[in-house]
């Protein structure tokens, strides 16, 4: 399989200052540590990184960012648009400045799709012309997301430039039904896990690879314990990240939008990140919150 995609790949959250503004040498720095670890790419403007809140200029300062800084590991950028005809535009950029992979945000206008979707498929066959491969994106609703049936993914996967697809719904079944659908495609694609509930237990249901916004905390770790679980070493790889199930439970517990500043705390606490600033209209978390998660990381001993 071409561009197959194996192992973790960081959603990574991104860094702003108290005006909103890109905090540049903070993300450089962050970049290099998540980097280091042992990951099979890296991904930016994703919901992780308040993507749909960011204007395209900032998008792509943060995606040129990331290719300098990210010692050559492959870069999935998340990509959408209001039209078809913007989404292109962005795409076109994006591979420009050397995005290797689209990670395609399910679009509003798909919400309540039933049966064999021909809206869904024409739009992925358009982003496809731009010649960069694809992941497909089954996203929960509670995060604006979209389920495609089955009928639908069969097409999609037909696809010449899509390699894999995230399957995020944050339910288990919905995740194994996902691989035998996948299974039983003549053309065969990655699975790539995208529900940080249930993040190793995902590759013993048949995950290839896990694209999560959890994976921007103590990716060195995460990273470790999926490689592990590749090679079929489930137990080991349990334990290596059973110290972080806490800490990963808190961070999407609901509201569950209230994820990325989480993380961005437990970035500050261990002084990767100055601040904990998210984009409006995502909103502070109040003290107790706060204190809560600041005592659970105080209890991960590495």
């Amino acid at each position: 399989m071409e561009k197959q995609l194996c192992g973790l790949i960081p959603a990574i959250v991104i860094p702003f200052d108290e005006k909103l503004e890109l905090e540049q040498d903070v993300l450089e720095k962050y970049i290099e540590i998540v980097c280091s670890a042992k990951i099979a790419a890296i991904a930016v403007n994703t919901d992780a990184g308040e993507g749909a809140f960011l204007t395209q200029e900032k998008r792509e300062e943060i995606l040129k960012i990331v290719k300098k800084r990210g010692k050559n590991v492959p870069v999935v950028c998340g990509i959408g648009g209001t039209t078809t005809t913007q989404a292109i535009e962005y795409g076109k950029r994006y591979k420009d400045l050397g995005a290797d992979y689209f990670l395609v945000f399910p679009h509003f206008a798909f919400r309540g799709s039933k049966g064999l979707d021909k809206s869904v498929i024409t739009y992925h066959e358009n982003l496809s012309k731009i010649g960069v491969p694809l992941i497909l994106f089954q996203l929960q609703q509670d995060l604006g997301g979209v389920f495609y049936s089955d009928e639908t993914i069969e097409k999609l996967v037909e696809i010449d430039n899509v390699v894999a697809i995230k399957e995020a719904s944050f339910d288990a079944l919905k995740f194994r039904n996902m691989k035998i659908l996948l299974e039983n495609q003549k053309r065969k694609i990655s699975l790539l896990t995208g529900n940080d509930n249930f993040i190793i237990e995902s590759f013993i249901l048949g995950a290839n690879g896990a694209l999560i916004g959890f994976g921007s905390v103590f990716t060195d770790i995460q990273a470790d314990a999926i490689n592990l679980a590749l090679e079929g070493r489930f137990k080991e790889a349990m334990e290596k990240f059973s110290i972080l199930n806490q800490l990963c439970d808190f961070c999407f517990k609901q509201p569950v939008r209230d994820y990325r500043i989480r993380m961005k705390h437990v970035l500050v606490a261990q002084k990767i990140f100055r601040n904990a600033f998210v984009q409006p209209p995502l909103q502070p978390i109040d003290r107790s919150e706060k204190e809560k998660l600041l005592q659970i990381l105080s209890r991960i001993v590495l």
